[in-house]
């Protein structure tokens, strides 16, 4: 009965990360702190978002634990967690063996 739930509960985990990379948006927040750290205003540039947004977005990242935040002064930077994508890939390998 445990393993089923904890199944279960990986299974809500990973399909929480396909819903948050549905949107074109948090995609291109996510690849642009792959390959550099920076602030919700940094990455609002060049988007047809506001900063505001951009914050509402980086907050699901943050819930997720997709990406962490920390100060500097303050800011806030962002960045991708090393270990966020982990529960994706799991589930990626297992299923394609």
């Amino acid at each position: 009965m445990a393993k089923s739930h904890a199944k279960a509960a990986q299974l809500r985990q990973v399909l929480r990360l396909f819903s948050l990379f549905g949107h074109p948006i948090r995609v291109v927040v996510f690849q642009r702190l792959a390959r550099t750290p920076g602030t919700a205003g940094d990455l609002a540039k060049g988007l047809p978002v506001s900063r505001t947004a951009i914050v509402q977005h980086l907050k699901l990242l943050e819930s997720a634990g997709l990406v962490v935040a920390a100060y500097d002064g303050r800011r806030r930077i962002y960045r991708v967690r090393g270990d966020g994508l982990a529960p994706l890939r799991r589930w990626i390998d297992e299923h394609s063996r």
